[in-house]
């Protein structure tokens, strides 16, 4: 009988560990990439997203913290080589071009996809969402790096005053696992971006025990899928009837409280756009104002809703549309398109009745970048 001894076997267990740690760095990509999704089961309209509470819900849980896992689970990674007859236009943004509270097939995107454009060439328009519920412009950027990989045609890049704020709070919620790539950018394109939430991270980090957490919520995500191909619900189901009311303010819930306060070019991040814009050049970039609620009740004198003081939103309205003149960018300004009565939960988010009506307002601008 062969003697067992515990300190071979130990050393021999560690090195096998080590082995398949070093195999995991350099084959990562591949794992996260190649998910059920696109093989097994279609591929997601747009990124899983739900907040903790609802994940079971909505048969989702959001992998944001590796790029290659959001889009192999999206359905795009099966388009990769765009077909000829195709006009490829991808949508960035934040919650409200997600499509928080409605079908993928209700968003914006999908909304442009059930109009049926064809541009004076004759190919087809089709749009992809590959917004992200976090209101963040750097976060857009990227999520086009990856993007480009997909040779898009039109960049449609929603954004409002919130997104480009150059916010510590915002930053954090979505860029400290992406802080490598966010360096890179802000260093190439030299950004005024706050590197507050950012972390250095080393070999180490991207090692199997490092990443534990992301692997298994990437193997819930795939588990996701089958109750998600059975429902096709991936979205927070939140009361549609929520109509915004707030037609009185609560200043004490308005999220810009400083009254007065001038803002100038340099606290947006414009920059960021520009940057978006260089990377994927010479693909159009067409920035999109997103609509926004206003109210006409009670402190509707100083403010458009419970997101916005008017003196603030009326500075950043006339720099947005000055400063996209002055650099040739495509923009189209929708902040007051929209009636009341589509908007649902918040000042941003609108129903599918709301998503259809800017779809056709947006339309005509799409096909004529289209015939550039």
């Amino acid at each position: 009988m062969r003697t067992v001894h515990p300190v071979r076997l130990l050393i021999k267990a560690f090195l096998l560990f080590c082995i398949f740690d070093f195999l995991f760095i350099n084959f990562q990509s591949a794992i996260f990439q190649n998910q059920v999704y696109n093989h097994i089961v279609a591929g997601r309209l747009r990124f899983p997203y739900a907040q903790p509470k609802l994940e079971q819900i909505a048969h989702t849980v959001s992998v944001y913290e590796e790029m290659d896992a959001m889009f192999g689970a999206h359905y795009i990674s099966s388009f990769r080589e765009k077909p000829v007859d195709e006009f490829r236009v991808l949508f960035l943004g934040d919650s409200s071009i997600w499509g928080a509270g409605v079908t993928p097939q209700s968003s914006l995107p999908g909304q442009i996809n059930a109009l049926h454009l064809i541009t004076c060439k004759q190919k087809h328009v089709a749009a992809y969402n590959l917004a992200f519920p976090s209101m963040y412009a750097m976060k857009d950027l990227l999520i086009l790096q990856k993007a480009i990989e997909y040779h898009p045609d039109l960049i449609v890049w929603g954004v409002t005053l919130k997104s480009l704020e150059n916010s510590d709070i915002n930053a954090s919620l979505f860029l400290p696992p992406h802080s490598n790539d966010a360096f890179y950018l802000i260093k190439k394109y030299n950004l005024n971006v706050s590197l507050t939430s950012l972390k250095s991270y080393s070999v180490w980090d991207q090692t199997l025990m490092a990443k534990r957490v992301i692997i298994k919520k990437l193997i819930v995500s795939e588990e996701d899928s089958i109750p998600w191909l059975a429902t096709g619900l991936d979205y927070d189901t939140f009361n549609l009837t929520q109509i915004q009311s707030g037609n009185d303010i609560v200043v004490k819930d308005s999220i810009y409280l400083n009254h007065g306060k001038q803002i100038n070019p340099g606290d947006l991040m414009l920059d960021v756009l520009k940057a978006g814009s260089s990377l994927v050049a010479p693909v159009p970039v067409l920035i999109l104002n997103e609509p926004i609620f206003i109210a006409n009740g009670k402190n509707s004198g100083q403010y458009y809703d419970n997101y916005y003081f008017r003196g603030t939103y009326d500075q950043y309205l006339q720099i947005v549309s000055d400063w996209t003149q002055k650099n040739s960018l495509p923009y189209f300004d929708a902040w007051n398109l929209l009636p009341q009565s589509v908007f649902t939960n918040t000042p941003l988010h609108i129903s599918a009745g709301g998503e259809a009506q800017l779809a056709s307002l947006l339309a005509p601008k799409i096909l004529s970048l289209a015939c550039r």
